[in-house]
């Protein structure tokens, strides 16, 4: 295959974004949906990239962007758990639905969806990594939704032959991290102590957000053909103590702006060995005075076994070079 055009949904967004500049750089043009024209900011100026205004709940402007696109890559989506169950399913799985209906009759060659690692569920016992391998077990709102997007594109692509990739990325850090849980650690690490009671002693997963964007670009521009689904994660999980201590080093060096960030991490550092006087804090403190870090399911980790078979490398494996990105 020798793609000349990808349309990018979401194009952005987060991760969007960042799988625009990998196509473009890779001398692919690409057709970025964009919802609103404020949205243009991160991928001005990139070469060969068309901003395009797409809505994936409209087959009319659907068809009429993915005229004469080659690929596919799906990041559209709403993220926040907080949003109503109907909002979720109708954007992730009606609006991907409608996506993979238009691309099929379109005679677009390839797509890719971007699900996420919460299709997993909590998984009970999952001492082990997760494989692609493990059966979803998604039951809170978000992570449901995700799956249901998988089926839905999935199903589509069995029954019109269009090949399909899924990736599945874990806890995604990078600057500009506007993920619900990712707002909110941001802004409680400027105004907040962070405790980690749960967390100790445990190992959670990760990856950059320019490693998911590559990894999508290498898939679907190298492809073997058929469908097939891949973790997105460093394929060594990281201590939580070692991840605060590398959380502490980057802020040292951060600047000024990061001096009250730098004081509230100490008093955290301290407050992680008397879990007792974390009790308390969070007790009589409650949610003004204290964040918790840990979340059920953040202590899982995840194999890219598979993703690694395929000769990708990534190219951030060191969880203080990530923060240090987010840090700028």
């Amino acid at each position: 295959m020798n793609p000349r055009t990808a349309f990018v949904t979401g194009a952005a967004g987060f991760i969007g974004s960042r799988v625009v500049r990998a196509l473009s750089s890779r001398g692919i043009h690409v057709k970025a949906g964009i919802h609103r024209q404020n949205g243009v900011d991160g991928i001005a100026g990139l070469k060969g990239v068309e901003p395009v205004s797409a809505d994936i709940l409209d087959r009319n402007s659907l068809m009429k962007v993915l005229k004469g696109v080659d690929l596919l890559f799906h990041f559209a989506a709403l993220v926040d758990s907080h949003t109503s169950r109907e909002n979720l399913l109708r954007i992730n799985v009606e609006g991907t639905r409608n996506v993979w209906s238009c691309a099929a009759a379109a005679g677009v060659r390839g797509a890719l969806y971007c699900s996420s690692a919460a299709v997993y569920g909590l998984l009970a016992r999952a001492h082990q990594p997760i494989s692609e391998e493990i059966m979803p077990r998604a039951v809170e709102p978000y992570g449901y939704s995700k799956l249901l997007g998988e089926q839905a594109a999935l199903e589509i692509a069995g029954s019109s032959g269009l090949p399909t990739v899924v990736i599945r990325p874990v806890a995604v850090f990078g600057p500009g991290q506007h993920t619900p849980f990712g707002a909110q650690l941001r802004a409680a690490a400027f105004s907040r102590i962070l405790l980690a009671d749960g967390f100790q002693s445990k190992r959670f997963s990760f990856v950059h957000v320019e490693d998911v964007a590559e990894a999508a670009a290498q898939l679907m521009l190298s492809p073997p053909g058929g469908n097939r689904t891949f973790n997105i994660a460093v394929d060594e999980p990281i201590l939580f103590e070692d991840a605060f201590q590398a959380y502490l080093r980057v802020l040292s060096r951060a600047g000024r702006a990061y001096t009250r960030a730098r004081m509230l991490a100490r008093v955290s550092e301290k407050l992680h060995g008397l879990p007792w006087l974390s009790r308390w804090i969070r007790r009589v403190g409650g949610d003004r005075l204290a964040f918790a870090l840990w979340q059920p399911g953040f202590d899982m980790t995840y194999s890219s076994k598979k993703l690694l078979g395929t000769s990708f490398q990534f190219t951030w494996n060191r969880f203080e070079d990530i923060l240090e990105t987010c840090a700028e």
